[in-house]
């Protein structure tokens, strides 16, 4: 990775209503996106929002990439948009089982209870 300037964040970014066991621990990250993430995460986030203003090119690019102007040209920039699909996004879920109220004749036309009438 080439030497960015970008400023370091004084505290570290946690972000623990999508991720309340950390970065490390959600199993979405590498060890190096997580680092990235709680080493930058404030100062990202802060130009994302417009709360700080950017004092250098990679930092004016930054905002160029979350703005949509260009594509995610570094590996920060590239951890950014990974953490915001995940936080941000739709999380899908998958179930091995059915609902309990899917029904055969949902699934099937010609099915009639009327050909299993036992009484």
């Amino acid at each position: 990775m080439k030497n960015l300037s970008i400023r370091v964040s004084q505290k570290p970014f946690i972000d623990r209503q999508k991720f309340p066991y950390g970065f490390r621990k959600s199993g979405d990250f590498s060890i190096g996106e997580a680092d990235i993430l709680t080493g930058y995460g404030k100062t990202l986030l802060a130009l994302e929002c417009g709360e700080l203003t950017p004092e250098t090119d990679d930092e004016r690019h930054f905002i160029d990439f979350v703005s949509g102007k260009v594509d995610a040209d570094n590996t920060i920039e590239r951890t950014w948009a990974k953490y915001v699909r995940l936080s941000r996004g739709k999380k899908h879920f998958y179930t091995l089982h059915s609902t309990a109220a899917s029904n055969q004749s949902d699934y099937d036309e010609d099915y009639s209870d009327e050909a299993f009438d036992v009484a």
